[in-house]
C-alpha cells in the first residue's frame, strides 16, 4: 500500500527536495568546464537556497499556511500519488549528486526531469495552503517554470553543437536512466 503524506510532511520533502538541488546543482557547477553551464548551475544553486528557506518558513509555520480541513477523496488520492513519486525524486536527486553523470547532457535532461516533478508537486500541494499566502507557493512555481525554460533552451540551443552531448566534465560516468 502507497504512502499517505500529510502537506506538513510534503513540504518536509520539499525542504530536503530544495536541499539536495542545491548540492546537486553545486556538484554539475564545481565539475563542469564550460562557462555558460557553470553559470547555469550556479544560478539553480543559488535558487534551490532560496527555495529550501522558503518552504522551512512554511513548515515552522505551517498552521499560518496550510489549510487543515479539505476533504479527503479524489484530490487526496492524486496529491498521495504526486507525493510518493517526489519522494522518489528527492531520493534519485541525492544519488545523482553523489555518483554524478555521464555527460553535460544527462545532467541537463535530469534538471528538466527534477524542475517538472517540482512543477507539478508544488502545483498540487497549492490547495492545501490557505489563498491569502498562496502567492508564496506561486512564486516558487514560476521561478521552477523559469528554470525548466532556461534548461530547455540550453538545450535545444546546444542540440546541433557537440558542447552537451560530450562529457564536458570530471563527475564519474554512470547510466543517464532518469
Amino acid at each position: 500500500m502507497a504512502n499517505i503524506f500529510s502537506p506538513q510532511e510534503i513540504l518536509g520533502i520539499a525542504v530536503k527536495v530544495e536541499e539536495n538541488g542545491e548540492r546537486l546543482y553545486g556538484n554539475l557547477e564545481n565539475k563542469s568546464k564550460d562557462i555558460a553551464l557553470q553559470e547555469m548551475w550556479r544560478y539553480l544553486k543559488e535558487q534551490e537556497d532560496v527555495h529550501r528557506r522558503t518552504f522551512q518558513e512554511m513548515l515552522e509555520n505551517v498552521g499560518d499556511y496550510i489549510v487543515y480541513e479539505f476533504s479527503p477523496g479524489e484530490y487526496g488520492a492524486y496529491l498521495k500519488a504526486i507525493s510518493a513519486e517526489y519522494i522518489f525524486t528527492q531520493e534519485l536527486i541525492e544519488q545523482k549528486a553523489n555518483e554524478g553523470f555521464s555527460s553535460d547532457l544527462a545532467a541537463v535532461d535530469f534538471g528538466i526531469y527534477v524542475e517538472k516533478e517540482s512543477i507539478l508537486t508544488y502545483s498540487a500541494l497549492k490547495d492545501y495552503v490557505l489563498s491569502e499566502k498562496q502567492a508564496v507557493l506561486d512564486k516558487v512555481i514560476d521561478e521552477e517554470r523559469r528554470h525548466l525554460v532556461r534548461l530547455v533552451l540550453l538545450k535545444d540551443k546546444d542540440r546541433k553543437s557537440t558542447r552537451l552531448n560530450s562529457s564536458h566534465t570530471d563527475i564519474s560516468r554512470m547510466p543517464s536512466s532518469a
